[in-house]
């Protein structure tokens, strides 16, 4: 199939993700009217209007899973009829991305999962036609995605829980008069220290994560990495447009982001900060 024809139908599936859908707003509501119009707009296909008025929603800091899913729509709907703008790519990601961090709703974050799966495959074809790197999401690390297997509350339960059967095991090594007693309280112990340990660790990287960790995405093509002088790293490509990354430091205009292995600085204004649940 031609490149120019991919990508409407492209977008067209993307589209079909969102038509029909009926979702109700979590959290605190928008301003009625503003959301209204922002809906309406989107639904007859003015996509300029639609982008404006949820971007004033976001303006007024509005956190909401669905506002965010259907801003993204819109933006992929610029696309898809002919009228993108810089950035629509990263912007789509980056509302898709936000949807899928704020919604405790199954079927919204699959929605928003596979929506994004599009995006950066579209991200990724243009990538290759330009002779760059297609890697557009790494993933997180292994230990950062163990400690999201669950919330931190469930980790620290287990923390406790394990530290309870540490205790008993040793109390019936040392103390138990039976030496099937105290066989019993090693085995007892041997198995609850790794797991302690582990529940622990878990606990604490999610408690880090949600006190420290902020994570934003890539809403330009242009956002080549410089090194913390602002020179340009020799032969460095720039950050792949809707890209995940995590911001570790800032300064004046720049931001230092974390992208797979990558530790560099890029333009701030080339991010787009994702709200958080709470």
């Amino acid at each position: 199939m031609k490149l120019a024809v991919r990508l409407p139908l492209l977008f067209f599936c993307l589209l079909a993700l969102g038509t029909g859908r009926s979702v109700r707003a979590e959290g605190p509501a928008p301003p009625e009217d503003l959301f209204s119009e922002a809906r309406r707009a989107l639904h007859d296909g003015q996509v300029g209007e639609a982008v404006a008025a949820f971007e004033a929603l976001a303006d007024r800091g509005v956190i909401d899973a669905t506002l965010s899913y259907d801003r993204a729509l819109a933006y992929a709907m610029r696309i898809r009829v002919g009228g993108e703008q810089a950035g629509d790519l990263g912007r789509a990601a980056h509302g898709f991305e936000e949807a899928r961090e704020l919604s405790r709703d199954p079927r919204l974050v699959d929605d928003a999962s596979r929506a994004l799966v599009i995006v950066r495959s579209e991200v990724a074809r243009r990538r290759v036609l330009a002779g760059q790197s297609v890697e557009v999401d790494p993933g997180r690390s292994l230990g950062r995605t163990l400690a999201g297997l669950l919330a931190e509350d469930t980790w620290a339960a287990l923390s406790l829980l394990w530290a309870t059967g540490l205790t008993a095991g040793l109390f019936m090594r040392w103390l138990g008069s039976a030496p099937r007693l105290r066989i019993a309280g090693g085995v007892i112990a041997g198995v609850a220290a790794p797991l302690l340990a582990l529940a622990a660790a878990m606990t604490f990287a999610t408690r880090s994560d949600r006190l420290t960790l902020r994570e934003a995405v890539v809403v330009t093509a242009s956002a080549r990495p410089t090194d913390e002088r602002g020179i340009t790293l020799a032969g460095a490509q720039p950050l792949p447009e809707g890209a995940r990354v995590e911001r570790v430091d800032a300064r004046g205009a720049e931001a230092r982001v974390r992208f797979g292995t990558l530790d560099v600085w890029v333009p701030a204004s080339a991010l787009r900060d994702l709200a958080r649940s709470e």
